[in-house]
């Protein structure tokens, strides 16, 4: 008899960053397993088509989960939203972000931390994507270790080295970072290392993805050469290969798997010595201190100038890319999904 799992995709359709390739990546494999019976919970019908059209995957909405039987509901958004009649659950908090960066707002903190709580307490099974991760969990919440799995993601296959395509008017060389609208990707430091790095020079930063309005005002006041995109993966797939190098200068990632697949295309990578960067870089990146404008500079101009560390850090990049079993996180969450939940307990 297959087993029955009920997936949360009540963000599935919107969400296409980090979490958003976790679990897509997690689908992937498991349709490939003829043991596995799969359906996505939403909660309004208005993300079924979508849903069906990209996954080719039953949609119930969350009215009808009870009528339905399933033996374990896989929760992949930071949290429970709604209740499942399974007997087994796992939940995958992928940060403790909702405690230590708080929103300032009473209703929208609420919104945030209540799901998490309500996992710790209601699943069979917790999991998240680093160490790093599991004791910032661990410290804000005030759970057991031996509760926590460690499920990391993995690239999708798609993250390899392509050809640039030759732009025939010339363009300048580019460092990319890829940008989130929170205070903690640290942009401010790498706007202003850039400015000093490549002053006078002719290289662009490309900045792929939204910011906060306070980096959006940062960015147009450094009058640095710049490039704002919110590029498909296919495009991003070839900024990657393309770029000088990339920068993640991020405070504090659960995981950070931009880094990844950047190193899957073949990137050089200068991240912040911070969080789970230095487990998801594993030694395949030039590591520098968060806050310090002058070891980023130095860092850039490094890789910029001298190409044998350049090509040195695009050989460890795809070194990195090519030790991970990119099966794993599909498998490990099985496994835990079917664990008893005494077992898990």
């Amino acid at each position: 008899m297959a087993f029955a799992i009920a997936i949360d995709a009540i963000n599935l359709v919107d969400d296409r960053r980090g979490m958003g390739r976790y679990v897509r990546r997690v689908i992937a494999d498991w349709r490939e397993n003829s043991e596995l019976d799969l359906t996505l919970a939403i909660r309004d019908q208005a993300s079924a088509h979508a849903l069906e059209r990209e996954f080719s995957l039953p949609v119930a909405p969350l009215s009808g989960l009870r009528r339905q039987r399933f033996d374990a509901t896989w929760y992949p958004w930071n949290g429970i939203r709604f209740r499942s009649p399974a007997p087994r659950s796992l939940t995958t908090i992928h940060d403790a972000f909702a405690f230590t960066y708080p929103n300032p707002g009473m209703v929208a903190r609420w919104r945030e931390q209540s799901p998490i709580r309500a996992a710790v307490a209601q699943s069979t099974a917790l999991a998240t994507v680093s160490k790093w991760a599991a004791s910032e969990i661990e410290r804000a919440l005030g759970i057991e270790a031996h509760r926590l799995a460690i499920v990391p993601p993995v690239p999708d296959p798609f993250w390899m080295p392509v050809d640039v395509p030759h732009d025939p008017r010339g363009d300048w060389p580019y460092v990319l970072v890829v940008g989130g609208p929170e205070e903690r990707k640290n942009l401010g430091t790498l706007f202003a290392a850039f400015r000093t790095a490549f002053f006078g020079r002719h290289v662009r930063l490309v900045v792929v993805g939204n910011l906060r309005d306070e980096d959006e005002k940062l960015l147009d006041k450094t009058s640095i050469p710049h490039a704002r995109l919110h590029p498909s993966d296919a495009r991003l797939r070839e900024l990657y290969s393309g770029a000088i190098l990339v920068a993640v200068p991020s405070m504090a990632e659960g995981y950070g798997l931009m880094v990844v697949e950047a190193m899957a295309c073949g990137a050089p990578v200068v991240a912040a010595d911070a969080a789970a960067l230095p487990e998801s870089c594993d030694g395949a990146a030039l590591l520098v201190p968060p806050l310090d404008v002058i070891a980023w500079r130095d860092a850039m101009v490094h890789v910029d100038r001298d190409r044998d560390a350049r090509e040195d850090l695009r050989t460890r990049s795809l070194g990195r890319a090519a030790r991970i079993d990119r099966g794993s996180t599909a498998r490990l969450t099985l496994e835990l999904l079917r664990r008893s939940p005494e077992a898990a307990r």
